[in-house]
Formats: structure tokens, C-alpha cells, sequence
């Protein structure tokens, strides 16, 4: 036996590799084929590169308050980050809700955990992350329930932390807003 016969009756790293190649191909026309689309329909965060950028490299944010006020969506180099007693998640994948012409624009470079547990967007007041005058169990349910919405999303994702200032002075106001329009 020579070494012609052996090469042909062993598989080498080329051939692994052009088989995988093969499989990826066949996989992408039959999506595209069924689908039109080559991630079979899939639309989320897994084929976004700046989530997968941030996946490989585990590039943590440790922002200010100060800091987090540059991520509104107003510089477009710069990522939308929106923040939620003090996690900071990415949301540039939607510009249309949380740019500088979105409708909750609000959100966009603070932290509003107070708006987010009263519902109430009117009083500009209610965008910090002052909790003071909430009752306190019912607030912590509305933020791990909204921390647990962004994390889950297939379009937004948590990116680090900010940091708080103690908290000085008087308490807002409360909001006179039902946090459930239309709810008995």
C-alpha cells in the first residue's frame, strides 16, 4: 500500500472543513429557499454583531450618572443604553422607540427605575432612580420584572452597571397617574 491509498482512505482537516462548508451552504439556500432569509426568519440579538462583539470580548460598562448622559442616541456613534436601578441595557436596536425621536426617548442615557415601577412618563420628575415614597416590595417586583423583559429580549441586552449618587433632599412627589390605564 502506498501513500496515494492512505491519503484517499483518511479523512484530513481539509476535508472536515469542506464538508462543514458543504452542510452551512446547504443550510443557508434551504433557508433562503423556504424562508427567504438565510437565518431561517430569526431576527434577534445571537446574528447582531455588537451582541456578539460584547458576548467574545465581556466588555462590562461601569458608567456615572454623568456618563450614562452621553447614550441617548443623539451622537450616532454611540451606543442607546437605557438603565434600570443601576443595570444598564443596550437598546440601539431600536432607535424608533428609544432615539431622540422615539417615543420613549425619556428612558434613553438615565436611569428611571421610578418611572418604570409608576407608569407615570408626564412628570419629569419621575425619571431617577430614586425610590423613596414607593412601597418598596411592590417597586423591587416592577424592576426584576423589567431588568428580566430587557435581559430576555431578543433585541436588547444588559451591558454593565451604573453608578448611583446618595440620594439627598426630598423624595419626588407622588405621581397622581394610574400605573394601569383602564384597569378596575
Amino acid at each position: 500500500m502506498d501513500k496515494t491509498e492512505d491519503a484517499r482512505d483518511s479523512f484530513t482537516l481539509v476535508d472536515i472543513l469542506r464538508f462543514i462548508s458543504g452542510l452551512l451552504l446547504l443550510n443557508a439556500f434551504a433557508s433562503w429557499w423556504f424562508t427567504s432569509s438565510s437565518t431561517w426568519g430569526y431576527n434577534g440579538k445571537w446574528i447582531n454583531p455588537r451582541f456578539l462583539s460584547h458576548i467574545v470580548t465581556g466588555n462590562m460598562v461601569n458608567l456615572t450618572l454623568d456618563e450614562l448622559a452621553s447614550y441617548k442616541g443623539e451622537d450616532p456613534n454611540l451606543p442607546i443604553y437605557i438603565a434600570i436601578n443601576g443595570s444598564v441595557y443596550d437598546v440601539t436596536c431600536a432607535p424608533e422607540i428609544y432615539g431622540p425621536k422615539g417615543p420613549y426617548r425619556f428612558f434613553s442615557g438615565r436611569d428611571s427605575a421610578r418611572a418604570f415601577v409608576t407608569g407615570c412618563f408626564q412628570n419629569p420628575e419621575e425619571f431617577t432612580y430614586d425610590l423613596r415614597g414607593l412601597d418598596l416590595e411592590e417597586a423591587a417586583t416592577d424592576i426584576r420584572n423589567w431588568q428580566r423583559y430587557f435581559e430576555k429580549s431578543s433585541r436588547y441586552w444588559y451591558v454593565g452597571s451604573v453608578e448611583h449618587e446618595p440620594l439627598t433632599g426630598e423624595p419626588p412627589a407622588p405621581c397622581k397617574h394610574n400605573k394601569y390605564p383602564n384597569h378596575q
